[in-house]
């Protein structure tokens, strides 16, 4: 039985399908051009008028895109293109920007940015450990080794470390020595280099002898995600700048070169000695080897992976070996700005 709402049956063909289909294809022809019109116009007539909408009501389109998925496809495909189209349009004018910053508005040759001249100092067993797997902290240098590592604070505006080396060892970073710290004071310094440390996205804890002993400025230079937190954690406590994400290396030490930071000792750890060196961001290396082995693939090593500008066709240069009991410093100069 036929529902009231279903259309009556088509009368019967009076024609052979294969006979209708001959003599329906002109129409069908110019009835499928003519349709093909008519879509053309009207979607020229509704891009104008989604155009006059945006132009007017900024959140039209994003109603549309919820609505319409192939609209914002077809819009992305057209946006796409026109980026293209101008990116090849503006290229020579980028070129001569670029060349214009590299030689200067004149055409004067830029100065390099100024950064502090860069010891970095560490110390490491004969298999190239900085520390061993245990939560006690490993003493891998000698007493003579730390007298000549005070001495070398002393001799610097600032000393740096990762946030790592501030949680494994809770480093105090201080000149030692009264008779260091008057001449400092008598140079017209402060007693004690600034303190500067780098953060990733990890928290330090706040009582960190870092932040709590030594009257010295301290800065820490953190990656752009953590910058809030950390000035709510650090306080008044240290000064947090926000060094990109990540942290950006040339820009921290600019800003310290702008600061007076003219010369700045690295002591680690293991993931700041990668990021410098790999940067070829260090001038004058000190490596001190202590008389054991840790034998330990949990510990941290002096570098971990990189690609550093030394290698094995293109070797440091060595500059002094001395001995002081039973370990050894090796002294090498990575930059034509060492200094003897």
């Amino acid at each position: 039985m036929r529902n009231a709402l279903t259309p009556p049956a088509a009368p019967p063909a009076d024609k052979h399908p294969g006979e209708r289909g001959d003599s329906a294809r002109p129409a069908r022809a110019e009835s499928n051009a003519t349709d093909r019109t008519a879509r053309a116009e009207r979607d020229a007539t509704d891009r104008t008028v989604r155009a006059e909408q945006d132009a007017t009501d900024p959140t039209a389109h994003t109603e549309r895109d919820v609505t319409d998925p192939t609209a914002r496809a077809e819009r992305d495909v057209s946006d796409r293109t026109a980026r293209a189209e101008r990116s090849i349009a503006d290229r020579p004018a980028c070129a001569e920007s670029a060349a214009g910053e590299i030689a200067g508005g004149d055409n004067t040759a830029v100065t390099p940015r100024a950064r502090p001249y860069v010891v970095l100092s560490c110390a490491m067993s004969l298999d190239g450990y900085l520390d061993d797997a245990t939560d006690e902290r490993l003493v891998l240098s000698n007493s003579e080794d730390l007298d000549r590592v005070d001495a070398m604070r002393a001799g610097c505006d600032a000393i740096l470390v990762g946030a790592n080396t501030i949680r494994r060892d809770n480093p105090r970073l201080l000149v030692r020595a009264q008779a260091r710290r008057e001449q400092r004071a008598e140079n017209g310094l402060s007693p004690q280099p600034a303190k500067v440390a780098i953060f990733g996205h990890g928290d330090v804890d706040p009582e960190s002898r870092f932040f709590t002993d030594g009257d010295t400025d301290k800065i820490v230079y953190c990656a752009t995600k953590t910058a809030g937190r950390n000035r709510t954690r650090l306080g008044d406590r240290a000064e947090v700048v926000d060094g990109g994400e990540p942290v950006d290396l040339e820009l921290a030490l600019e800003d310290l070169a702008a600061r007076g930071v003219g010369r700045l000792l690295v002591e680690g750890g293991s993931t700041v000695h990668t990021m410098f060196l790999t940067a070829g961001l260090v001038d004058e290396l000190h490596l001190v080897v202590a008389p054991f082995f840790v034998g330990d693939g949990r510990a941290p090593r002096f570098v971990g992976d990189g690609q550093f500008p030394w290698h094995r066709g293109n070797r440091a240069t060595m500059v002094d070996v001395r001995r002081m009991d039973d370990v050894v410093l090796l002294r090498y100069a990575l930059s034509d700005r060492f200094e003897a």
